[in-house]
């Protein structure tokens, strides 16, 4: 492979880069049903992509992306970040095989008892998204735990990793806010926004 050729791929693969879903948190103040609303949202390029998250959530930069936590439920752990994965892989064949050993590598550190729960193909649906979730239950820290490991394509090129933790107790309760989450993902449109003050 000559210079040139390796040149390309570099800028190519920077271009490929840049083009993702940065999951930096940023807030906007949005209207909304007569209520002003202060919204987190994610930049994909210059369109930004808002979440609704209450009260009841607090959201921080980590794990590789941005974590969701919940002082109610302080060992419930929802991080979505950037997946090692390709959306070119199927969820089929060989590279389902791959999928499963990606989503074993990112179990809690030192985990053990680790018990395989059924697969979900497509358990989000939204957006005409395409999905797949490995599920476990294992033991950290002295606890039981399930996790939850969701490779998410939003788009073509593009996918997303999605990782639900909390004790076995909590799980149910962990699976529905994540959901709550994830499914008011959307455009955010010019109109949506309150002007800066002063303005």
């Amino acid at each position: 492979m000559n210079f040139r050729t390796l040149t390309a791929l570099f800028w190519c693969a920077t271009a490929l880069r840049a083009a993702a879903v940065d999951l930096t948190p940023r807030y906007v103040d949005t209207f909304r049903d007569g209520i002003t609303v202060h919204r987190l949202f994610f930049l994909d390029g210059t369109q930004k992509i808002g979440l609704n998250v209450d009260h009841e959530t607090t959201v921080e930069a980590g794990g590789g992306g941005v974590v969701f936590r919940f002082p109610k439920f302080p060992d419930i752990l929802f991080t979505l970040k950037h997946s090692p994965m390709s959306a070119d892989q199927p969820f089929t064949g060989i590279s389902l095989d791959r999928y499963q050993e990606a989503a074993r590598r990112l179990l809690p550190p030192g985990a053990g008892a680790v018990k395989a729960l059924p697969e979900e193909p497509n358990p989000i649906t939204i957006n005409r998204w395409r999905s797949y979730r490995f599920s476990y239950s294992c033991e950290a820290a002295g606890v039981v735990r399930q996790v939850s490991i969701t490779f998410l394509d939003i788009s073509a090129d593009e996918q997303l990793l999605l990782v639900v933790t909390a004790k076995d107790q909590n799980f149910k309760e962990a699976a529905v806010r994540s959901w709550q989450i994830i499914r008011s993902w959307q455009p955010l449109l010019p109109g949506d926004e309150l002007p800066p003050k002063g303005s």
